[in-house]
């Protein structure tokens, strides 16, 4: 698919696709981040920069529970959740620490795991991603999104979505976001894509209930993202086989009511032919996107370093300012 930051003292997130998710912070500079390219809305200069709808997302409780989490881990200060460690699954770790992170006994059931996202309560959602083999992450499981419970750590199947991974495209749901005002979690998946058609999208989930509802069809949806516009939500979808981004308006419940539209062409900030938006963000007004290379193949998705891409869209000239370069590459 980020860290989050969480407090000390009670009361009070695979290596390729997702970072690690600090626990009450916002997604920001606190990330280490394979590469970002940043800019403001494809817009016109009046209309409201966009804003985030995550603001709701809640503290997992169990991270104040010394019962669960060792009491060394937890008044160590700065916690991250992470699944682009070396071990497998989700890990809870003390950052700038030696202490060895926690694993509750159930978050290495599903595999190594890729996009992460969290609702109000603390519920965490997780979707596994296989790394260079399918030895840990069969194909089977690949439509399956586990969550991990707020009070318990206990980590357990929730829903399967529609598609099925294959041996010529192992992959599944490959992004995560949970939309606060819609009290919805949003899949973007490449689900059953085959090397002639883009069979995967987007699926809006009710967390309450697990019902599902199509949102976006048609396309392979590497990166997914909400936002308020301050004219409703909008739908952006990072795709899988173009380095583009694209924007569908979403009605009061949540679902399309446009046809989906351009919003970026990525070559134009710099972005190669090859490389796509494996994660989208908002922040300070600024459309943040971390480019990776991908072609549905284990072995290259595995081995090649997200290259750095940075761009601002300037809202007073209307262009692109480019400022590429080189950022630091940390962690796995």
């Amino acid at each position: 698919m980020s860290r989050r930051r969480v407090r000390s003292t009670p009361p009070p997130r695979r290596r390729l696709f997702h970072q690690p998710l600090l626990i009450g912070a916002t997604l920001g500079g606190a990330v280490v981040v394979a590469g970002i390219i940043a800019w403001a809305l494809l817009s016109t200069a009046l209309r409201p920069a966009p804003t985030s709808t995550g603001g709701c997302r809640g503290t997992p409780a169990f991270t104040a529970n010394a019962a669960i989490v060792p009491a060394e881990l937890g008044l160590a200060g700065q916690l991250a959740l992470a699944t682009d460690r070396p071990e497998k699954g989700l890990t809870l770790s003390a950052l700038g620490t030696t202490l060895l992170p926690y694993q509750h006994p159930s978050w290495d059931d599903a595999g190594f795991l890729g996009g992460i996202a969290y609702d109000q309560a603390g519920n965490i959602y997780a979707a596994p991603t296989p790394r260079l083999s399918l030895a840990d992450n069969p194909l089977a499981g690949q439509a399956t999104i586990w969550r991990v419970a707020s009070a318990s750590a206990d980590m357990r199947p929730f829903v399967t979505v529609p598609g099925a991974a294959t041996a010529r495209n192992p992959y599944g749901i490959m992004s995560l976001t949970y939309v606060c005002g819609l009290e919805r979690l949003y899949a973007g998946t490449v689900l059953g894509a085959t090397p002639t058609e883009e069979r995967g999208g987007v699926v809006m989930i009710d967390p309450a209930t697990g019902e599902q509802t199509a949102t976006l069809t048609g396309f392979d949806v590497l990166s997914v993202l909400i936002v308020e516009t301050g004219q409703g939500y909008e739908l952006y979808a990072g795709l899988a086989r173009r380095p583009e981004v694209i924007a569908v308006a979403l009605d009061a419940r949540g679902q399309a009511r446009e046809a989906p539209r351009l919003l970026l062409d990525l070559t134009q900030a710099g972005a190669s032919a090859s490389e796509r938006a494996r994660k989208l963000q908002v922040a300070g007004g600024m459309l943040l996107v971390d480019l990776v290379p991908f072609n549905y193949s284990l072995q290259s998705s595995a081995s090649d370093l997200p290259q750095v891409r940075r761009a601002v869209w300037a809202w007073d000239t209307r262009a692109w300012v480019a400022q590429q370069g080189a950022a630091a590459q940390t962690g796995p």
